[in-house]
C-alpha cells in the first residue's frame, strides 16, 4: 500500500482557521469517499498535537498521552491517497517538535500549509482572542508590553502564535521549502471566497464540491470585549473553576451572547503611536518568509500593513460607563434567554423563537487586569511552548 500524502494545515491563528476546520468537518464524509481522510472528531487532532509536541495544561478533558500514536495509526492505515490535518497548535512547534512530527509521519510525504495575515489586523484580533479566553490585559497594556524592548508576557503570548517568518522557516527546514506553503489572507475588502479558494487549492480540495454550512465566527467589538475583560477580572477574583469559565463564559457568553449585541464604537485598530513598530516587525517577517524559500499562495503584498493615520479609536478600557452598562444589561437578558432556550424541549424551543439577545446593546472602566486568570491559574506568561487554553481552538 502506498503511503498517503499528509497535508498539515498548521494555522496560524487569526487567519481563517476556524472556517477551514468547519468546512473540512462538514464535508468529512464526502472527502473520505473521495479518498481524503480528515480525522474526526476534530478534538482528536487537538489531543494528538498536544501529545506530539508535549504541550501542557489546557481545558481539554481526559489525558492526551497516546493520542499521537493513535492518530499515526489512523493515518498509516488509511488506504486512500491523502490525509488532511488542521490544527493551529502545530505552529507552536519548536525545531525538535516539527522534526518529530515529520519523522513520525514517515513514510508519508508531508506538505505544510501556513496561513498569514498582516500585523495591522492581527494585533487587535489576537488581543481580543486572548481576552475571550481569560486574559486580563487592557488593550493599552497589551500594546505597551508587546512593543517594549524588555521581554514580557504579552510578547511571549503573541510571538508564539504570530512569528510567521520563524514558523515558516522552522517547518521548511523539516519538509523542504517547496513543500511549505504560506497562504496570505487577502486585504480588507477582497472577495470573502478568495481565502477559502486559496486554502482549498493548496490542500488539493475541490472547493466547488464542498458544502458550506458553517456558522460565521463572530468577532466582538470594543465594548463587548472590554465587558468580557472585566468579567475575566471578576471571575479570577472569585476563583471561578476552570470548567465553569470554559463552558459558561468562553463558550456561551463570549461566543453566543456577546456577538449578538450591537456595537456603537469603531473597530479596534493599531493606534498611531505603534505604527512604526508594526511596520518594522512586518518588514522583518516578510524578509524571513522570503528567506525561508516557502512557496507563496496569494501575494506577499497582502502582508503589508495598511494603517490610517489619525483614524478615530477609543481605548476599550476608557469607554463610558453607560455604554458598558447598556451592553451588560443586554448580556444579562441574552444569557437568561439562552438558559431558558436550553431548558425547553425541542418542539417548544422552535415555537418560542428564543434569541440569545434583545435588541439593544453596546457597551468604561473596570479592573486593570493582572493577577490570576479565571480557572484559578496564574496569568500565563508563556515560559516555553505550551497550549493552556489561552486561545480558541481555531480561528
Amino acid at each position: 500500500m502506498t503511503a498517503p500524502i499528509v497535508r498539515l494545515h498548521i494555522g496560524a491563528m487569526k487567519t481563517g482557521t476556524t472556517y477551514v476546520q468547519q468546512m473540512l468537518a462538514a464535508n468529512a464524509v464526502m472527502l473520505k469517499e473521495s479518498g481524503v481522510l480528515y480525522p474526526m472528531p476534530w478534538p482528536s487532532q487537538v489531543a494528538a498535537t498536544r501529545d506530539a509536541l508535549g504541550l501542557k495544561g489546557g481545558d481539554f478533558k481526559g489525558p492526551v498521552t497516546g493520542s499521537w500514536d493513535a492518530m499515526l495509526e489512523r493515518i498509516h492505515s488509511w488506504d486512500g491517497p491523502e490525509v488532511v490535518m488542521s490544527m493551529e497548535f502545530l505552529s507552536f512547534a519548536d525545531p525538535e517538535g516539527a522534526k518529530k512530527v515529520v519523522t513520525d509521519l514517515a513514510p508519508c510525504h508531508v506538505e505544510v500549509v501556513l496561513g498569514a495575515r498582516d500585523l495591522a489586523r492581527t494585533v487587535p484580533a489576537q488581543w481580543a482572542t486572548a481576552v475571550r479566553n481569560g486574559q486580563q490585559w487592557t488593550y493599552r497594556k497589551y500594546l505597551d508590553q508587546l512593543t517594549r524592548r524588555a521581554p514580557s508576557s504579552a510578547q511571549r503570548h503573541f510571538w508564539l502564535r504570530q512569528d510567521l517568518g520563524a514558523i515558516a522557516s522552522n517547518w521548511a527546514a523539516q519538509v523542504g521549502p517547496e513543500h511549505t506553503h504560506v497562504v496570505t489572507v487577502p486585504p480588507r475588502g477582497a472577495d470573502p471566497a478568495l481565502l477559502w479558494n486559496r486554502m482549498a487549492g493548496v490542500l488539493n480540495l475541490d472547493a466547488a464540491a464542498m458544502t458550506d454550512s458553517t456558522p460565521k465566527n463572530e468577532s466582538l467589538g470594543p465594548t463587548t470585549i472590554e465587558l468580557l475583560r472585566r468579567v475575566n477580572v471578576a471571575a479570577a477574583e472569585a476563583d471561578m473553576p476552570k470548567l465553569t469559565y470554559k463552558t459558561q463564559v468562553n463558550r456561551e457568553l463570549s461566543h453566543v451572547v456577546l456577538p449578538a449585541i450591537p456595537e456603537q464604537h469603531p473597530s479596534l485598530v493599531v493606534p498611531d503611536e505603534f505604527h512604526d513598530w508594526v511596520r518594522q516587525q512586518s518588514d522583518r517577517i516578510l524578509a524571513e518568509i522570503r528567506a525561508s524559500g516557502a512557496a507563496i499562495v496569494g501575494d506577499l503584498a497582502d502582508l503589508e500593513p495598511v494603517m490610517e493615520k489619525g483614524r478615530p479609536m477609543v481605548w476599550p478600557e476608557d469607554l463610558p460607563t453607560e455604554d458598558l452598562l447598556e451592553s451588560a444589561v443586554a448580556a444579562l437578558v441574552g444569557y437568561a434567554s439562552l438558559t431558558a432556550e436550553r431548558e425547553l424541549p425541542d418542539s417548544r424551543r422552535a415555537a418560542a423563537g428564543h434569541h440569545p439577545i434583545g435588541k439593544r446593546g453596546a457597551g468604561k472602566r473596570g479592573g486593570k487586569g493582572g493577577g490570576r486568570r479565571p480557572g484559578g491559574g496564574k496569568g500565563r506568561g508563556h515560559g516555553g511552548r505550551r497550549a493552556d487554553g489561552g486561545d480558541e481552538p481555531a480561528e
